[in-house]
């Protein structure tokens, strides 16, 4: 019987969660605009969304309803993805390293240690690499529309503080499912493997993992803090996501629309980006406070365990990788 409830649902999630996604975007003359995340309510990410929305409502009125789905009710990131190259949902964000699923050398992106600052990785995302980025992203039936924070990662696990590459030898950690995040913490020395975020919570509680990698706001919004003890800021990766939304659906929306929605997304990456930037300036003292035990990293040590990773991707990547590294270290 039990095993009968949970198979009815199991279907009813289905139904539910293909349901919203297959709402038609233009319901009773008016344009619904779905987005979908799968962070906390009151991460960074949704309130950068909410934010977008109350832009767009203020401005257009009543012809068109935002709707957020956050915490992962309409499923994966990868499902998002997938949703918004079918028409079937308007906007979800991802990083540039999530999409080299589909464009591998967009790994490149995301190199441990590759930015100064989130300042200039920015101004070569926005400025010279826009262009490099869009030409491999848009050609998936998907519209970049801006650059929100994803922020600075660093490490947690239940076994000791790190400090130098050498401390994760014998660590299971996971990573998201990129390729760059595997292939870091392995190059770094600890058993690596990839697992989706909305699972990650349950598999650190049972012990599934000794450890993950995430920005502070990911660690204190998902309470990662109540099945982990340590966190070392090791500031190994600076990550950048692409608000994008569905270029089947965007081509279908009126001009009018198209501008607010544009300049919406634009005014909305400069907000979050300053949420994102207030919050970390406080989360540490916030999880010492939830009992978190907090250490700085020997830097030096992790940039120096990276550098074999470049010259892998160099070699496996060619002439555009290395284009790439070096105009973001010629970007000022």
């Amino acid at each position: 019987m039990k095993k009968f409830i949970s198979f009815l649902l199991m279907v009813s999630l289905f139904v539910f969660v293909f349901a919203v996604m297959a709402t038609p975007s233009f319901a009773a003359d008016k344009i619904v605009i779905k987005i979908a995340t799968g962070t906390a309510s009151d991460h960074p990410e949704n309130v950068g969304c909410r934010y977008f929305e109350k832009i767009v409502e203020e401005r257009i009125g009543d012809k068109v309803d935002v709707q957020l789905y956050d915490q992962g009710q309409l499923g994966s990131q990868k499902d998002f993805v997938e949703g918004v190259r079918m028409g079937s949902l308007e906007m979800t964000m991802v990083t540039i390293g999530f999409f080299s699923s589909y464009e591998p050398v967009l790994n490149v992106y995301e190199l441990p240690y590759l930015y100064d600052s989130p300042d200039q990785a920015y101004r070569a995302v926005e400025g010279p690499l826009f262009e490099n980025i869009k030409g491999h992203v848009e050609k998936h039936d998907v519209k970049i529309l801006s650059f929100f924070e994803a922020g600075t990662r660093h490490i947690t696990n239940n076994v000791r503080p790190i400090y130098t590459p050498q401390d994760l030898k014998g660590l299971k950690l996971r990573t998201p499912p990129a390729k760059i995040n595997v292939d870091t913490f392995t190059t770094f020395g600890a058993n690596a493997a990839p697992l989706a975020f909305t699972e990650l919570y349950m598999a650190l509680q049972q012990g599934v993992f000794d450890g993950q990698e995430n920005p502070l706001s990911n660690i204190s919004a998902s309470k990662f803090y109540e099945v982990q003890k340590y966190v070392s800021l090791s500031g190994h990766q600076f990550l950048i996501h692409m608000l994008m939304y569905s270029s089947k659906l965007w081509d279908k929306l009126p001009e009018d629309v198209q501008k607010v929605v544009q300049q919406a997304a634009k005014e909305a990456a400069l907000y979050q980006r300053n949420v994102v930037h207030e919050e970390d300036a406080k989360l540490v003292d916030v999880l010492k406070g939830k009992g978190m035990m907090i250490n700085e990293v020997n830097v030096d040590a992790f940039r120096e365990a990276a550098k074999p990773l470049y010259d892998k991707y160099i070699e496996e990547y060619g002439a555009e990788a290395k284009e790439i590294i070096d105009t973001i270290r010629a970007t000022k």
